[in-house]
């Protein structure tokens, strides 16, 4: 198992939670199944399907990413051995 390299930081996204923001910021072949996503949603789930979509736009939209994505796909990821991360004596 590994981790990232200490060196890479958490990512901020600048991206607002509301459903205009998401929907500009999905590819454009995802926006259909979004839009169907909301509109099969009873209004007590909205923030579970409006986190769910944000996380995917903020994923999607970020070339960087999206590129570390594909490295991890691919694996050539830069990673480490968890036990560096977290120490030896680590159990998981």
């Amino acid at each position: 198992m590994s981790a990232q390299p200490a060196d890479v930081g958490p990512v901020h996204a600048m991206l607002p939670r509301t459903i205009r923001a998401i929907r500009a910021a999905l590819p454009e072949e995802k926006r259909p199944e979004f839009a169907a996503d909301l509109e099969d949603t009873e209004a007590g789930g909205l923030a579970v399907v409006v986190t769910k979509w944000w996380t995917r736009a903020v994923v999607w939209s970020s070339p960087e990413t999206m590129a570390e994505l594909a490295n991890v796909r691919a694996g050539t990821a830069r990673t480490v051995p968890i036990e560096q991360v977290l120490g030896v004596g680590w159990r998981g």
